[in-house]
């Protein structure tokens, strides 16, 4: 599988670099998204399931991991990956002056399994380019809209 990047010009954040140095550094390109619609339709295609039960199931693994996520369990979805809270705090000098409201960066971070992690590295790379519109050349007038 081929995965698509556009060259960005950024600032230079190595070590040594000027002030005013950029160089170019590679970006992932989406090509579009895949909703919640198509992947249950998608998967239906491939399975006994209708694309109503995939979406059901979905729904109740969003509700099962709310509450398996609030105990503090890691939730571990077979060849997807795992997914778990992780949080910050601003830090107090004493154990009695913290408080939960100095929690903070509440996220759930997600790490893949070993399918989609070696999936990952077997993609090779092709980049695009951003086309720019051609300029008319010739040195006449440039034909106007409504204009013949």
């Amino acid at each position: 599988m081929s995965a698509k990047y556009k060259l960005i010009l950024r600032k230079d954040m190595r070590k040594d670099a000027a002030a005013d140095a950029k160089l170019y550094y590679a970006s992932a390109n989406t090509t579009g998204a895949c909703d919640v619609y198509e992947l249950c339709d998608l998967i239906s295609a491939q399975s006994t399931a209708s694309s109503g039960d995939v979406k059901l199931i979905l729904d109740e693994l969003v509700n099962v991991m709310r509450r398996s996520l609030g105990k503090g369990e890691v939730v571990k979805v077979g060849e997807l990956g795992s997914f778990q809270l992780q949080f910050g705090s601003t830090g107090t000098l004493t154990e009695k002056e913290f408080n939960q409201a100095l929690i903070k960066n509440r996220r759930i971070v997600f790490r893949p399994g070993k399918l989609l992690k070696e999936a990952v590295k077997n993609y090779t790379f092709e980049k695009i380019t951003v086309e720019t519109p051609s300029t008319p050349s010739g040195g006449g007038e440039e034909e106007r809209p409504g204009e013949l």
